[in-house]
């Protein structure tokens, strides 16, 4: 798919998507300008042409790519420059120009890095491995990422970092049955019979024995059986 029909696609699904409220929004060259200068590298030129003939955010995957500057479509009124801005803060050797693009939720991110104009894209997952390899190269770039999220295939899944430990299996494997030891077999001959259950029973005496008969009828026993 040639970049000219990628943007033609995101523009007929824009139309119908509900991303924003009324014609999409564009971005204007200040604002373009404005976040290179903050970020310190020159923005993909495929992301610099969406933002300024397509939309200023609110498209890709699940229509929720981060717009940029005042008009931009953004998740909790953060653009891109808003989360850079708080990511490269962090400790822990956040790389210079990595700059989160799509908050997919649980604090998992997908990023796409300005130091590259084919912009490579990263996945920030704290679900890996560790922290310090929270960071992850994803093997695609901006474009094969959009293509995927608008040809019926939404993102795909970020894959975790995993060099402080193994990846963990799933499903869990099954443990080995325990072999039986010599002593865990039951001794050779015909299996030992319990005696059988007994129920005890009590011959009940009616009407008890403390209960006075009752008296006969037409007789009174306090006038003698008058």
């Amino acid at each position: 798919m040639t970049e000219d029909e990628l943007l033609d696609r995101m523009r007929a699904r824009l139309a119908e998507s509900r991303s924003w409220a009324g014609p999409a929004r564009l971005a204007t060259p200040a604002e373009i300008a404005e976040s290179e200068q903050l970020i310190g590298f020159a923005m993909p030129p495929l992301l610099r042409r969406i933002y300024l003939e397509v939309a200023n955010g609110g498209f890709g995957p699940r229509d929720s790519v981060l717009g940029v500057g005042d008009g931009a479509w953004t998740d909790d009124d953060a653009d891109i420059i808003a989360m850079y801005q708080g990511f490269s803060g962090r400790p822990g050797g956040h790389p210079p120009g990595v700059v989160p693009l799509y908050d997919v939720g649980c604090a998992i991110l997908w990023m796409v890095d300005f130091r590259d104009p084919a912009g490579p894209m990263w996945g920030w997952d704290p679900h890996g491995c560790c922290l310090d390899h929270v960071l992850a190269p994803q093997g695609l770039t901006l474009a094969e990422w959009l293509v995927e999220a608008h040809d019926g295939r939404d993102a795909r899944r970020i894959e975790p970092q995993w060099v402080c430990k193994p990846k963990p299996v799933w499903p869990p494997e099954r443990r080995p049955r325990r072999v039986p030891r010599a002593d865990d077999i039951a001794p050779a001959g015909p299996p030992a019979v319990a005696a059988p259950l007994t129920r005890r029973t009590t011959q009940r005496q009616w009407p008890p024995a403390h209960v006075p008969p009752r008296p006969a009828l037409g007789r009174d026993p306090r006038r003698g059986g008058r």
